[in-house]
Order: structure tokens, then sequence, then C-alpha cells
């Protein structure tokens, strides 16, 4: 498998995501000053789906285009978690000026926002144990199909998914529970 080179394998589909990502979010929060009509729903009903897509999925999308163009694993991570990790520091400083240090941390322990990393790290794990299978199949280089570094990380990120996501509910309730006993006491 041929080895781009930094721009072509990294630095291009990097700004390529992100800014997908920032032009949809904008579309979509500034259509929404629009008159009701045609051209608002258009704008609301493309954009609003785009940036969902490269919120929540961009962790299946984008590892496997820069893992054939010869990307490091650091990178096809960075690039996976870019979008849900901008995303969660844009949230936690909008509301950082309500909360102390501390609360900031509970705050990014609620299920939208750990659970977003949770998803990435799942969705980023399947992407790459597939592209290492078809990397295997169709280039018979060495190469790790199982690795240990993406066994834990999807191990991991499955287990958040389940408790931040699937158990949302009660996962909302141990925070706040844990919260209230030893910060509040």
């Amino acid at each position: 498998m041929e080895r781009l080179s930094l721009s072509r394998r990294f630095v291009w589909p990097l700004v390529l995501v992100v800014g997908i990502r920032v032009v949809s979010s904008i579309v979509y929060h500034a259509s929404s000053g629009l008159t009701p009509g045609l051209l608002r729903d258009f704008l609301i009903n493309t954009s609003g789906p785009i940036t969902f897509i490269t919120l929540w999925f961009i962790g299946l999308i984008a590892p496997p285009i820069v893992y054939f163009r010869g990307a490091s694993f650091f990178e096809r991570l960075l690039i996976a978690f870019i979008n849900p990790v901008m995303w969660v520091a844009t949230v936690l400083s909008q509301v950082s000026c309500q909360y102390s240090g501390m609360e900031l941390v509970y705050f990014f322990f609620l299920p939208w926002t750990f659970g977003i990393m949770c998803v990435t790290g799942l969705l980023f794990s399947l992407a790459e144990l597939a592209c290492r299978t078809l990397h295997k199949r169709k280039w018979p280089q060495d190469v790790r199909v199982l690795h240990p570094g993406v066994l834990a990380l999807l191990l991991v990120s499955l287990t958040g998914t389940y408790f931040g996501l699937i158990k949302g509910q009660e996962w909302v309730y141990m925070v706040v529970h844990h919260y209230a006993s030893f910060v509040l006491n």
C-alpha cells in the first residue's frame, strides 16, 4: 500500500472533514433566522443531517479514507475524533460560565457529551478492524487485524456506549447522585 505525502494522506482529508461540519453547522444555525419557505426548509433539511453525520458517524467514515492513503494509527485516530472533540469543547465552553471546573467534569459525563466520544471510539474501532481485514486480504503484508489497542478501544467504547447511551437514564442518575454525594456535601 502506497503512503501518500502528509498533506494528501492527512491534512486535506482533515480540513475537508472539519470544513464540512463547520459549514453545515453554520448553515443550519443561520437558516433558522430565514422566513419560512422552500429555501429555509431545504437548508435546514440538508445541513442538519450533514452536521449530524459529521459529528456522530465520522469515526466510521473518515478513518478508512485516510487508512488507504497510508495514514498512521495516530492520524486515523485524530481524524476520527476531531469533530466530536471540537463539538464537546464548544459545548463545554458555552456552559463553563455556569459551572465550576469540577462541575464541568460531571457535565462531560452526561450522555450527549460522553456518548458522542464513546460512539466515535466504537465506530473508529469497527472501521479500523474492517480496514485491517481488507488490508490483510488485498496486500498480504504483515498487518495485525486484531490489534490489542483497537480491541481495547472497542471494548471500552462499547461499554461506554452501553452505559452512557443505552442505559442513559440510569447513567444520568448515577452521575448526578455521585455529584450530589461528593461535590455538594
